[in-house]
């Protein structure tokens, strides 16, 4: 275990002080490099105060809870991604970059039906050296303000901009010099950089007219729930400027499958998400989930494009080899898409009701197989258990799951976008 370094001093000893102190069951971390999530999960809530920072050991993201401790069978996941060691210490984890990278997003989990522990995520993207220098620099004045703080049991105060006698002698010529963010990327500044277009998401409600779907068991059917959930879904969408947004139905009508892939890809989605509900025989299984395409899936994928017209534009003139490079690249960009926005889909479903085990699921599943849309099927809970049957007919039910769809969204989008702005 050479990559994570578990300092325990006062930890298992009990030096460090364990009244209100959140215990830690799991550091995970999961990613490619360009994206990469921290998962940690405590019996309590942890929340960190966290820096960008340039140490000797080199680029950090040094993460300090008010207090924790670590649970004598805690798991510790290998390191992957852009990060290759990180460090427990007794009262702060430190994780070692190989590469620059921004923190993208927090995410903080209260417990819910199917998870009863907290989980605080963090979400990370890769970005130029130049940005990640300038963000810890910000950050080194803000970290010096809360260590000398922590020391005298206060709260670190906000950065006042100060400037030096030469700054106001020359205040014609030179900028006052910037106050440190209260996070440790600049994620607005970036945000408001990119170049924004309108995206298209479709909607795709599930089964219609000849095909019902699952029966709830308390009365009612599936595609009539999914409709007025994604119905609620698009005039959430649409109150968003940033987005157009069109549905595969709006009515109590039966759409073939190819024909919702197609209309997906004559609208140019850039983000294709069919809304269905679950149903099991056992009665107590219950809980959301999220589908992106399997290997057995993928396999279908050229020749039903071919099948259906689902051709991918490549440029006249192209060699075959060039070509077959480029529509290979294309694939396995949409499935990386695909998984993201799923991966960000989940914990925002978890916000809404309960989740299911292994909550992201592979399925070989036809709405999934545009070559070009990014593409995820989304279970929204169970209508054969009583208690997300009564949520999912509410109002509230189908609002709450529809504002984590629109979350998500938002999130894969500004991901998309920041990646635009640092590139």
């Amino acid at each position: 275990m050479h990559w994570v370094k578990l300092i325990f001093t006062g930890l298992l000893i009990g030096l460090w002080p364990a009244i209100g102190a959140a215990q830690v069951q799991s550091v995970g971390i999961a990613g490619d490099g360009e994206f990469t999530r921290i998962t940690i999960v405590s019996e309590a809530p942890i929340e960190p105060d966290i820096f960008l920072r340039e140490t000797v050991d080199g680029r950090v993201i040094e993460m300090v809870p008010a207090q924790f401790e670590i649970t004598a069978d805690a798991f510790f996941s290998q390191p992957t991604g852009g990060i290759y060691a990180y460090t427990l210490d007794t009262d702060r984890i430190v994780f070692e970059l190989e590469l620059p990278m921004m923190i993208m997003r927090e995410i903080a989990l209260p417990p819910s039906g199917s998870e009863p522990l907290y989980r605080y995520i963090l979400d990370l993207s890769g970005v130029s050296a130049t940005r990640f220098n300038n963000a810890a620099q910000r950050d080194e004045r803000r970290f010096t303000r809360f260590e000398a703080a922590r020391n005298t049991a206060a709260k670190p105060l906000p950065d006042p901009i100060e400037a030096t006698p030469v700054e106001v002698a020359d205040a014609d010529t030179q900028t006052q010099p910037e106050a440190p963010t209260a996070k440790p990327a600049s994620i607005g500044a970036l945000m408001q950089m990119a170049a924004r277009q309108r995206r298209v998401i479709v909607i795709d409600p599930g089964h219609g007219g000849r095909d019902p779907g699952a029966l709830a068991i308390v009365g009612g059917k599936e595609s009539d729930i999914v409709l007025k959930t994604s119905l609620k879904l698009k005039q959430m969408i649409e109150a968003d400027p940033r987005y157009v947004v069109k549905l595969t139905r709006e009515t109590d009508v039966y759409v073939e499958h190819e024909d919702r892939v197609t209309m997906a890809r004559n609208w140019g989605a850039d983000l294709f998400i069919s809304v269905h509900a679950d149903a099991a025989g056992a009665p107590t299984v219950k809980g959301a989930s999220v589908y992106t395409i399997s290997t057995r899936g993928e396999a279908r994928i050229e020749g039903t494009a071919k099948r259906f017209g689902w051709e991918m534009p490549i440029e006249d003139g192209t060699s075959i080899e060039v070509s077959d490079i480029l529509q290979d690249l294309t694939l396995r960009e949409t499935k990386s898409n695909s998984a993201i926005f799923a991966e960000y889909l989940v914990p925002e479903l978890g916000k809404a009701g309960p989740l299911v085990r292994n909550s992201h699921r592979q399925g070989n599943l036809f709405v999934l197989l545009a070559p070009d849309v990014p593409a995820v099927l989304v279970e929204i809970g169970f209508l054969t258990n009583r208690d997300d049957a009564r949520r999912l007919k509410s109002e509230r039910g189908r609002r709450k799951s529809a504002e984590a769809i629109k979350r998500a969204i938002d999130v894969y989008f500004d991901r998309q976008d920041l990646i635009l702005a640092t590139n």
